[in-house]
């Protein structure tokens, strides 16, 4: 057993705790036996006086000589106890017992008249007497009586009670302490198993778990804890190496295609027009790249959430209006109709303008992706119980409803999911817009939907909340101006 473990500091504290508990039990037993055993001789003591004087208070009338005969018999059979003297009012002492004789004891006196029992102590150690005096009133006479008691067998009871106490209480202690110290293994056995599952878990093994005990207490609830703990570390790593995985694939195509067109141009002479082409995959990859790059920075930023993002009240319309525009130019390619329903009033809400109009951007660059020719968009904004509610609909391929919740995902792709013969068809994209996406309207305070169905087309609603008047009311004139649209 180490010294400075949990088990040896709870066994010394369990010991020292207890070692005070039965030092203050054996003190006040002690003491509570000691005060008994006075009490129960001081009862004694005023009895044989009470019994004294009603002797007394029988034979005086029989006059002083026939008292002192009397007295001197009964006190032969234990009357006051053998040790007895008799005083009358003046103090002059009238009975004195044969044992008494024997014992020169300064009995107690009482002062002034008082016609309380008082009581004394004579002697110390084994061989102490107990006295106790008072003045009665016997047919109108005044007499002293004075009694006393040897305390030696009280002592010797309190003396074997003491060693009792010391030879038991240090047995018990040790007993105790023993228990404890058998009790607190026991209970800190799980914790042990806990210590040793833990040290066999490793970033290689992060799906072992640690035993949970059986008892439903603390220790039980702890491995509970930190069994979620490990799922929950287990599902990020699972997720890092996954997503470094998809980032390093996403990332290589890109550029074995750059190295690919530049060794194909140095490969021999090439014509102006040939290299010019060269430059312009090189140049539509890097592109590629850069934009792949930025994302995995921006979620990655998103994840340590370091950076303080800086919203503002701002006219949303605006950001809808600029992004529906570049959608356009997009689906003119595809022969896609683009409807939109932005009313004239602006919606303000608390927002970053940037990072709005890249939402819009997000949902609307997928759905001209994933609708085919001839096919049609819409976008809309409007106000629903103090919300902004923006929805993207499209006429595509869809998802499929068990695919519907791994759209936020990183790196997956709707490819298959939304091809309608089951086939991949590579439409371009890393597969990280819908999370960039979700991510910029969780920092919005909003809520995104996406209702799908394969075949029939997907429509993303996305929820913010309007700014109240109050707030809009703060808003410059010349702002607002200024997010409208031309």
């Amino acid at each position: 057993m180490r010294f400075g473990s949990i088990r040896f500091r709870l066994t010394v504290w369990y010991f020292f705790s207890l070692a005070l508990i039965l030092g203050l039990f054996a003190i006040g037993a002690w003491i509570a036996m000691k005060a008994g055993v006075r009490e129960a001789v001081d009862h004694d003591l005023r009895v044989r006086i009470r019994d004294v004087g009603e002797f007394m208070d029988e034979e005086l009338a029989a006059g002083p000589a026939e008292l002192l005969e009397e007295l001197k018999e009964h006190s032969l059979l234990g009357l006051g106890g053998g040790l007895l003297q008799l005083s009358d009012g003046s103090g002059r002492v009238m009975f004195r017992s044969g044992r008494l004789k024997d014992a020169r004891l300064r009995l107690p006196v009482p002062v002034g008249g008082n016609r309380q029992v008082k009581y004394a102590t004579e002697g110390a150690g084994r061989h102490s007497v107990r006295e106790a005096a008072q003045i009665v009133d016997v047919k109108g006479s005044l007499f002293l009586i004075q009694v006393a008691e040897p305390m030696d067998e009280f002592d010797e009871s309190l003396q074997l009670f003491e060693t009792t106490l010391l030879i038991l209480a240090p047995f018990f202690l040790l007993l105790a302490s023993l228990g404890g110290f058998w009790l607190s293994g026991r209970a800190l056995a799980p914790v042990d198993r806990i210590t040793k599952d833990a040290r066999l878990i490793t970033a290689a093994n992060l799906s072992a778990r640690l035993h949970v005990p059986a008892a439903n207490d603390e220790l039980q609830r702890l491995a509970v804890t930190l069994n979620a703990m490990l799922d929950r570390i287990d599902a990020e790593v699972r997720r890092i190496v996954q997503f470094t995985a998809d980032a390093s694939h996403e990332l290589r195509a890109p550029l074995t295609l750059i190295q690919t067109a530049a060794e194909f141009s140095l490969r021999r002479e090439r014509t102006h027009e040939e290299l010019l082409d060269a430059m312009r995959k090189i140049l539509r990859d890097c592109g590629r790249t850069s934009r792949l790059v930025d994302d995995l920075l921006l979620l990655a930023r998103a994840d340590s959430s370091t950076d303080e993002l800086h919203l503002e009240p701002m006219d949303v319309s605006a950001t809808g209006r600029d992004a529906v525009e570049l959608a356009i130019a997009l689906a003119e390619a595809k022969n896609i109709q683009v409807a939109t329903d932005i009313p004239p009033e602006p919606f303000f809400v608390h927002g970053n303008e940037q990072l709005l109009a890249r939402l819009w951007l997000i949902l609307l660059d997928n759905a001209v992706k994933y609708t085919p020719e001839g096919g049609r968009i819409t976008f809309s904004m409007a106000a629903r119980d103090a919300r902004l509610e923006v929805s993207v609909g499209d006429t595509g391929i869809g998802i499929a409803a068990a695919d519907l919740p791994y759209v936020y995902d990183r790196f997956w792709r709707a490819d298959k999911a939304r091809s309608r013969d089951g086939r991949s068809q590579k439409l371009g994209g890393a597969g990280l817009g819908l999370s960039i996406a979700r991510w910029i309207v969780l920092r919005h305070a909003g809520e995104i939907e996406i209702a799908s169905e394969p075949g029939r087309g997907s429509l993303v609603t996305v929820h913010l909340p309007l700014l109240p008047g109050a707030q809009i009311s703060g808003i410059r004139s010349d702002d607002r101006t200024a997010s409208a649209p031309a």
